[in-house]
């Protein structure tokens, strides 16, 4: 009777000390704003949080092949649109480089991109969790006869290496003088 009490003891010790641990399943990064500062009248710094199930953040300068060869959305894994204060409607509009020197004029929205380093993951869970600070120079067009751009936003977003992109951040408004 004593060795079948210390064998299902043991047996019991031994089925919750086997704790599988689970995994998340592949998905998107998840972002969300933490801070805008201007450095000066052009530059600014802008930091988000993210946690990313896969663990895989970031781009090693090396690539640039591939799914991360230069003009694929991989080649960049940050992407932040500019969006001013309209003064007439009052809402924020995306602002749009007019480029009027070729026959047919373009119309581009402004979008920043930036190339995120290449996070080292050293912990056991995949999952990982940090914050990205951003150094952005010249932030925002500095064009001095349109007063409408010193009240701006952003908007932003970023890839995974395995190109899942993240939910998309809108910051609050900001102003600045020229």
């Amino acid at each position: 009777m004593k060795k079948l009490f210390y064998f299902s003891f043991g047996l019991v010790l031994f089925l919750f000390s086997c704790k599988k641990e689970t995994t998340p399943a592949p998905g998107p990064p998840v972002i969300s704003f933490g801070s805008f500062t201007t450095t000066n009248g052009t530059n600014g710094v802008i930091t988000f949080n993210f946690t990313d199930p896969d663990g895989d953040i970031g781009l090693h300068q090396e690539d640039t092949i591939g799914n991360y060869s230069k003009g694929g959305v991989g080649y960049y894994d940050f992407y932040m649109r500019y969006y001013y204060l309209s003064p007439t409607t009052g809402n924020y509009m995306p602002f749009h480089f007019q480029f009027n020197s070729i026959p047919n004029p373009l119309s581009d929205s402004l979008i920043f991109a930036y190339r995120i380093p290449f996070v080292t993951n050293n912990i056991k869970s995949k999952t990982l969790d940090g914050q990205i600070i951003v150094n952005l120079n010249g932030y925002k067009p500095s064009f001095s006869y349109n007063d409408s751009l010193s009240n701006f936003r952003f908007e932003f977003w970023i890839y995974d290496r395995a190109l899942h992109k993240s939910n998309v951040v809108t910051t609050p408004g900001f102003h600045t003088i020229y």
